[in-house]
């Protein structure tokens, strides 16, 4: 495996790859990919599946070679050194499932000669909300939800300062992908870590993420910060039991909302300006003062030119028209 051996910095980037390379037999899973992630980002590492992200996060994590190129973790230029301060969850934690999530993670501590104490254990259980009933529960009776906290977990184990997360929201219902979204904020931009966080949705790396990559065909189409795009607005209508109730509810709780009157003045509907993907929260706040909704439906979703799905589609558009590309 090739390093980038020149000296290292205190303002070095956490990730920086250089023509990075994958090939499977004939098959470019990686071609050339120069990536460099500052210290502290928490980058979205966007493509559909098959586009390399794995692949990448692959030969980041130590279990996959480079075909060709070089790397460099954390500014340190043995890679074995680097993977010491590295965590990953790369696709689905297989852990015992005849164990508890406690017993599961001392076990891990236990193999790596690390303290697996009750009290290490339920530290790093509670970083991942596990605390409670959960830490005892087996792992074969988790739910999708808690066995992605406690594979998140087991990639916590030496307080690493660069996170690697495969697709970690894949297969939750709503409710789970927010709560794993919010995890993985709360561990990168509350914890001081490097998060890389692979997903095939963008509004998972709008909602989570500060920074995005884009990978189309093994190549890095398209890098920049979040801050660098439109928000895309998501507007909901929805009929209540009470809609003149619910409109006042929701404006206190500081949601965007109007109402849409018929001829008797009376509100027959409400729209609501949401984040995509927590619509479900407007429905939740409502719930709480006895108000349901009767329907409730998007409306329109309005990407602006500048929006993270418009550079998307243009960087892949790029890709696969490169004699159009201006660059």
């Amino acid at each position: 495996m090739q390093g980038i051996s020149n000296g290292s910095t205190p303002a070095d980037p956490a990730v920086v790859t250089r023509a990075l390379t994958r090939k499977f037999g004939g098959f470019f899973a990686l071609q050339d990919v120069n990536l460099e992630v500052p210290a502290g980002a928490l980058l979205g590492l966007l493509g559909p599946n098959g586009s390399g992200k794995t692949t990448l996060l692959s030969i980041l994590a130590g279990f996959i070679s480079p075909t060709s190129g070089s790397f460099r973790l954390l500014g340190m230029p043995d890679h074995r050194q680097a993977l010491t301060r590295t965590g990953s969850l790369i696709s689905r934690p297989l852990l015992w499932p005849h164990l508890s999530c406690r017993d599961n993670l001392r076990c891990i501590l236990g193999m790596l000669g690390l303290d697996s104490g009750r009290s290490s254990v339920d530290s790093l259980l509670a970083q991942v909300g596990l605390e409670g009933n959960s830490a005892s529960r087996k792992f074969s009776q988790c739910s999708t939800g808690m066995k992605q906290r406690l594979g998140i977990a087991t990639a916590l184990v030496g307080d690493p300062d660069l996170l690697l997360l495969d697709e970690p929201t894949t297969g939750l219902d709503p409710e789970g992908m927010v709560e794993i979204r919010d995890l993985v904020r709360t561990l990168g931009r509350e914890g001081g870590r490097t998060v890389i966080m692979s997903s095939h949705l963008l509004h998972e790396v709008e909602l989570t993420c500060d920074s995005y990559a884009i990978i189309h065909k093994g190549n890095l189409v398209d890098q920049g910060d979040i801050s660098d795009t439109e928000a895309v607005a998501a507007v909901v209508r929805i009929e209540t039991t009470d809609n003149a109730t619910a409109l006042n509810c929701l404006k206190r709780n500081e949601w965007s909302v109007q109402s849409v009157s018929g001829e008797s003045e009376i509100a027959e509907s409400l729209l609501v300006e949401a984040t995509p993907g927590r619509e479900w929260e407007v429905a939740r706040d409502l719930a709480r003062e006895g108000i349901y909704p009767l329907s409730m439906g998007p409306v329109a979703r309005n990407p602006g030119a500048g929006s993270l799905e418009q550079k998307y589609l243009a960087a892949v558009g790029r890709a696969g028209h490169p004699e159009e590309d201006p660059r």
